[in-house]
């Protein structure tokens, strides 16, 4: 009988990350782990259940989504970013991989490739559009920076229904304008500068995520503030709306 207990060993190095961000908000829990004696030893991890729906399926029932609603979605990112930068760089954040609950809590998924700041980038890959450039550069180093690039992806995206650098076959060069034909879509200006920064081709240009979070402060809903009657259900300013002790 194949003996499959070798294969478990990216498993194993992604349950240690997800150990590392139990106390993370955002970052869904593990359940259970173990082994299973079926056809070979196999690894598993069992993990909690999302409800919800992913940010790839919110965004098409509301693009162009409002400045307030994705503001909202990339603070809760950065909050739960900016504790899993105390060791690792998530390197996938994807609107397949956030997922936004029903209460307008966000969640980040799917750590399979993350790595920690200690370690060189063996492994290049990411995905297209979101993946910043440096990911794609053998033995280049794991820098946080690199999902503060996806964070300004998505911030075009909900809003414009646009992704910058989506002109350019592969990694865009440190000259290359994040948009063909400059950018004329309806979007306040500083956030625009703001997102412009975010998806700077050259990481050492692009703001940390606690800067990014705290530039984002002024556009949050205060707590205790109503509802918009035009607001996307879910609400993701719902989370800021209501205080929440334990948030």
């Amino acid at each position: 009988m194949t003996d499959y207990s070798g294969e478990a060993k990216p498993l194993e190095e992604e349950l240690g990350r997800l150990r590392f961000m139990e106390s993370v908000p955002g970052i869904p829990r593990v359940l259970d782990d173990g082994w299973h004696d079926g056809w070979g030893k196999q690894r598993y991890i069992v993990m909690e259940l999302i409800d919800g729906s992913t940010l790839r399926s919110w965004m098409g029932r509301h693009q162009p989504v409002s400045a307030t609603d994705a503001v909202c979605v990339v603070a809760q990112l950065c909050d739960t970013l900016a504790l899993v930068h105390e060791r690792y760089v998530h390197r996938d954040v994807t609107p397949n991989n956030v997922m936004i609950q029903p209460d307008g809590r966000i969640r980040l998924l799917d750590v399979g490739i993350s790595t920690d700041f200690s370690t060189p980038n063996y492994d290049p890959r990411g995905t297209p559009g979101y993946a910043a450039p440096e990911q794609y550069v053998q033995d280049s180093e794991s820098t946080a920076k690199s999902d503060v690039f996806a964070l300004g992806v998505l911030l075009f995206e909900m809003m414009t229904s646009e992704l910058p650098y989506s002109h350019v076959d592969g990694p865009p060069g440190e000259t290359e304008p994040a948009f063909l034909n400059g950018f004329d879509a309806h979007m306040p200006g500083k956030l625009k500068s703001l997102g412009l920064a975010m998806v700077a081709v050259d990481p050492r240009e692009r703001p940390e995520v606690r800067e990014v979070r705290g530039y984002l402060e002024c556009w949050l809903p205060r707590v205790g503030s109503d509802r918009s009657p035009k607001a996307a259900r879910p609400d993701p300013s719902t989370y800021f709306r209501l205080a929440e002790p334990n948030r």
